[in-house]
């Protein structure tokens, strides 16, 4: 029996003793130890499960219940509505618990513009006091992961830059200076047949597609986005 299945025999039901797991704890230090372990941790919650219950709790939930004649009557309807209620309240605790950091918005339900405006208003406010201003070796490592490297210096001056999920793929999400302020930018491996531009949340956007990748940029009304565009497109050389 190798490591990989003892440990997992083991946590299915720690007190078992048949002679495969007995042999295998026998020769095997590592396989005893956790086998050790294991029980001392199901000992532990069998502690914590034993709760003392008094004796005469039965006789004072009985006696404590409300007269007949006081007992409000729940209606269907409102059956219902606690239900529902009870289901929403579940749900919620579902949400709590669920790391929505790590969770992307599906290439198959949004646009590219749709994915960008997400991120940038997600987290403009946290982007907003930072200026890191990289280096031209800690972009290209940053890049590296699409298969583009800077053919020279950045253009513009750079205040943030690193990874997000995009979509079904990832992204490099970088913030850098533009004429009219600044500008966001998201390179991704989700390809694009043309040039779309748009303008959603008060600011002016551009999808520009870039051999089996593409990047979007977002920036303040007015910004000469093509002239950024071109800029870039002409400094990123495939890796």
């Amino acid at each position: 029996m190798d490591e990989l299945e003892f440990r997992r025999r083991v946590m299915s039901d720690p007190k078992a003793r048949d002679p495969e797991l007995l042999e295998a704890t026998k020769n095997s230090e590592a396989n005893a130890k956790y086998l050790e372990e294991i029980l001392g941790l199901d000992a532990r919650i069998e502690q914590a499960m034993k709760v003392d219950v008094p004796d005469d709790l039965a006789d004072r939930i009985l006696f404590n219940q409300p007269p007949e004649n006081n007992v409000v009557k729940v209606s269907f309807s409102k059956r219902a509505l606690s239900l529902a209620a009870s289901v929403a309240f579940a749900f919620g605790l579902l949400v709590g618990q669920v790391n929505w950091g790590n969770v992307v918005v599906s290439d198959a339900q949004a646009s590219l513009p749709e994915m960008a405006m997400e991120h940038f208003n997600a987290e403009k406010s946290f982007i907003e006091s930072l200026d890191e201003n990289p280096s031209k070796d800690q972009i290209n490592a940053k890049l590296l992961p699409f298969a583009y490297q800077l053919g020279q210096s950045f253009p513009y001056h750079v205040f943030y830059i690193n990874h997000c999920g995009f979509g079904d793929s990832n992204a490099m999400h970088i913030v850098f200076e533009g004429e009219k302020g600044k500008v966001t930018m998201f390179l991704t491996r989700i390809p694009t047949e043309q040039v779309e531009n748009f303008d959603k949340d008060g600011m002016s956007g551009m999808v520009k597609p870039m051999g089996d990748a593409s990047f979007v940029l977002v920036g303040e009304e007015g910004e000469n986005l093509d002239k950024i565009g071109e800029k870039i497109n002409k400094i990123l050389n495939p890796a």
